[in-house]
């Protein structure tokens, strides 16, 4: 009986922290440097960012485990060129003529950096995880961050043509994203806490 309740407690402890104490499990920014605002950061939804605000900037990578669907969701733009956002590994698109709240998806198994680009109007690319056109870089602003009514793991901003990687605004593209594991992936790591339960439990036994 007090194995049994054991096994239960173990899964259910699994399944809250799959659910609530992974928040960013799947995705991880990593910073290659910090910069400071020369503009404002004044998109509709957001919280004004202040000339003099820091921001990192860096890539987005993927970080496991098993196969996540990753999430891209257009939040808004303020820019004088007609950006646009790749998720390359998905083959979709998004717009700056698209509504807010529009997602492209993608099924993404492999480490390292998500597989997206924004573009801007001048043909200028920044890759994640890549090479940035001069003036272009990707910026994080903000974690766990509520817009609207959606919690997103990551908002990015893209900087589109400010003359440096290091000045800016960032709110030229500005995306939410998010992963969310396949059920075979939730089913390893309920085993996998099983399993750790179950010799925890062997362990005080003897």
């Amino acid at each position: 009986m007090k194995k049994r309740f054991f096994m239960q407690q173990t899964i259910i402890t699994a399944a809250l922290l799959i659910a609530g104490g992974t928040a960013n499990a799947g995705l991880s920014f990593v910073p290659t440097n910090t910069v400071t605002r020369t503009e404002a950061f004044n998109i509709g939804g957001f919280a004004t960012l202040s000339v003099g605000s820091t921001l990192s900037v860096g890539h987005l990578d993927y970080t496991g485990p098993g196969s996540q669907t990753v999430t891209y969701t257009f939040l808004g733009q303020e820019s004088g060129f007609n950006d646009k956002f790749y998720d390359i590994l998905g083959g979709t698109t998004l717009l700056e003529s698209n509504p807010i709240g529009t997602s492209v998806s993608s099924l993404v198994s492999a480490i390292g950096p998500l597989n997206f680009k924004f573009e801007g109007d001048s043909g200028k690319f920044a890759f994640n995880g890549g090479t940035w056109d001069t003036g272009t870089s990707i910026g994080l602003i903000g974690t766990n961050m509520l817009v609207g009514s959606t919690i997103y793991q990551y908002v990015l901003g893209y900087n589109d043509s400010a003359g440096s990687s290091h000045l800016g605004d960032w709110d030229d593209f500005v995306i939410g994203v998010s992963a969310v594991p396949e059920p075979e992936t939730y089913a390893m790591m309920l085993i996998g806490f099983g399993l750790i339960g179950f010799s925890i439990r062997k362990q005080k036994v003897r």
